[in-house]
């Protein structure tokens, strides 16, 4: 694909453009697949990547506020400097996109924090009573390996039930 002319672009996509492309870093481009996935798993709303690298190329210069606020989130654009272009309503809607995915993350963290803690505490107590049983050390070795091995079973079937994979 041919680079694209960001000069011939709506400031909003051309700043779009700059971001994902990361124009004057050393970083890697995002991909514009990458990208539609990723706004759509965040969004809950099916983004086309053609429906991206249409605009993109200057062949279609309308877009919406807020799929241009997605867009603008995927690439990790700062509101201000959408707002500078002109699109404020798209600004606004990034600025609550970006608190909505920040609250998502605090409360997934909290979470994890919680399961975490509630796993720990009781294989602490599932060790203690393993350690107190009037057994060899290699049984009770061999008991707390069956208990993890069925901890690991546990987690890998809410995976494949929830379709969730640890990255």
């Amino acid at each position: 694909m041919p680079a694209t002319r960001t000069g011939q672009l709506s400031p909003e996509m051309a700043l779009i453009t700059r971001y994902r492309k990361r124009e004057g870093t050393p970083e890697p481009e995002i991909g514009v697949r990458t990208l539609a996935r990723l706004i759509s798993d965040a969004s809950g709303h099916k983004f086309n990547e053609q429906f991206w690298r249409r605009r993109e190329a200057g062949l279609v210069t309308d877009i919406s506020d807020k799929d241009l606020a997605w867009w603008a989130w995927g690439v990790h654009v700062p509101p201000d400097e959408l707002a500078a272009t002109g699109r404020t309503a798209a600004a606004d809607i990034l600025r609550q996109i970006i608190a909505d995915q920040e609250a998502k993350s605090a409360a997934a963290e909290r979470a994890a924090t919680r399961a975490a803690t509630a796993i720990e505490g009781f294989l602490q107590e599932a060790y203690a009573e393993i350690d107190a049983l009037d057994a060899k050390p290699e049984e009770k070795a061999r008991m707390k390996r069956h208990l993890l091995d069925r901890a690991q079973q546990v987690v890998d079937r809410e995976q494949a039930t929830t379709g969730i994979e640890r990255r």
